[in-house]
């Protein structure tokens, strides 16, 4: 077997450790959602703009979306129409992201961090987004081409990746580093 043929199976496993972890990820902002409700709707009003009455139903709406990405991530057949949710999911936070950092609203809670540390806005989460829309449109060119099933370790790797990320928020969180922010 040369380099070559084996380039588009290894290619293939990636992909499928990629989807796995955009499946947890957005299973645990889901999760997130509803364990704190309360900060969600808020998040929901002062961050998005939406009217007080509508905050419940849009954000239950988001965790729903969120779910279902997810779910649709983590099975092969339907890989591609789940990245493409997860993709217009993570694009949407981030056009919301730079509408506020370009209304100056750096303190606004976008709720887009696991743990108790809130901070100001920035260049860190436009990356963070950004990131996590090409890694999903990524996964969806990759699906359109075949799909491998997530394996068990793949699974538990996607669950260390989600561990990280959490961490790597929290440590973003501490003003001495945010200091030198671009945005």
């Amino acid at each position: 077997m040369t380099a070559s043929s084996a380039s588009p199976g290894v290619a293939m496993l990636l992909t499928a450790q990629l989807a796995a972890f955009l499946a947890v990820l957005l299973a645990a902002t889901a999760l997130h959602k509803g364990l704190d409700w309360q900060r969600t709707r808020r998040v929901v009003q002062d961050f998005v703009g939406v009217p007080r009455f509508a905050a419940g139903a849009v954000a239950a709406a988001a965790g729903f979306y969120e779910l279902l990405a997810g779910a649709l991530i983590f099975i092969p057949a339907y890989r591609e129409i789940g990245a493409l949710l997860s993709a217009l999911i993570f694009g949407v936070y981030l056009v919301l992201i730079l509408r506020a950092l370009l209304r100056n609203r750096r303190e606004v809670d976008c709720g887009c961090s696991f743990g108790p540390a809130r901070h100001a806005l920035g260049a860190f989460e436009v990356c963070r987004s950004a990131l996590l829309t090409a890694s999903a449109l990524l996964v969806a060119v990759a699906a359109a081409h075949g799909s491998a099933p997530v394996s068990a370790s793949q699974a538990f790797g996607a669950l260390a990746l989600l561990a990280l990320y959490a961490a790597v928020d929290q440590v973003m969180g501490v003003r001495p580093m945010r200091q030198g922010a671009v945005l």
